[in-house]
C-alpha cells in the first residue's frame, strides 16, 4: 500500500527518518536541475541541492501546508540558488573559467533530431547559444524563464514561490523572452 504525501509529510515532521529520506528522494532531481539551470555549474548545483534539503528538513516541522510541498521546496531551492548566484557575481569569476553544462536538457524547445549528424551539430550549437543567452539574463528574468519555460511551473505557482505579484512574474517572463530572442538574434548574426 502506497502512503499519501500528506502522511509522509506528517511522519517527516515527527522526525521519521524514512519519511524524510522519501521526501529528499522525491524532489532531489527537481532541485538539482533547477539549481543547474539557474547557476550553470554542476558543483554549485550540488551545493544548492545539499543546502536546500538541510533547510527543508530543519524547517519541515514549521511547514504550514498552505502550499504544495513541491512549491515550498522549489521556493527554498530558488532562494538558495539566487543567494549562490549573488555571491558568485560578487566574487567576479575569471572570464577564462570553463563551465561544463552538457547535462542541461531543454527538451521543451530542443526536440533533437539525432538522425542526421548535421542536425545534431546544429542542435548542439543552438543549445550552447541558448545556455549563453540564459546566463546573461538578469537574475529575476532568468528565474522566471527557467521556472516557467524550462521547469514548466504555472505562473501562479511561480508568483507564490518568488513572493511576487502575478503581473510582475508575467512581466519578468515577457522581458526574459524578448531579451533571449534579441540575444540569440545577435549571436546568430
Amino acid at each position: 500500500m502506497e502512503i499519501s504525501e500528506k502522511e509522509i509529510i506528517k511522519r517527516a515532521k515527527q522526525g521519521d527518518r524514512q519519511a524524510q529520506a522519501h521526501i529528499v528522494k522525491m524532489y532531489e532531481k527537481m532541485v538539482y536541475n533547477l539549481a543547474l539551470r539557474l547557476l550553470g555549474n554542476e558543483d554549485l548545483a550540488e551545493s544548492v541541492l545539499q543546502e536546500t534539503f538541510l533547510k527543508v528538513l530543519q524547517a519541515l516541522p514549521n511547514f504550514q501546508e498552505r502550499s504544495q510541498l513541491s512549491t515550498w521546496i522549489y521556493r527554498i531551492a530558488t532562494n538558495q540558488a539566487l543567494m549562490r548566484l549573488r555571491s558568485k557575481k560578487r566574487r567576479q569569476q575569471s572570464f577564462d573559467e570553463n563551465i561544463e553544462d552538457e547535462n542541461r536538457d531543454y527538451s521543451s524547445f530542443m526536440h533533437s533530431v539525432e538522425k542526421d549528424p548535421l542536425d545534431s551539430l546544429i542542435n548542439k550549437e543552438l543549445k550552447e547559444k541558448m545556455d549563453q543567452a540564459i546566463e546573461q539574463l538578469p537574475e529575476n528574468y532568468r528565474t522566471a524563464f527557467v521556472l516557467k519555460d524550462i521547469e514548466g511551473l504555472a505562473l501562479k505557482e511561480i508568483a507564490e514561490m518568488l513572493e511576487l505579484s502575478l503581473p510582475a512574474v508575467k512581466s519578468n517572463l515577457h522581458r526574459a523572452r524578448v531579451a533571449l530572442r534579441n540575444k540569440l538574434g545577435e549571436m546568430w548574426n
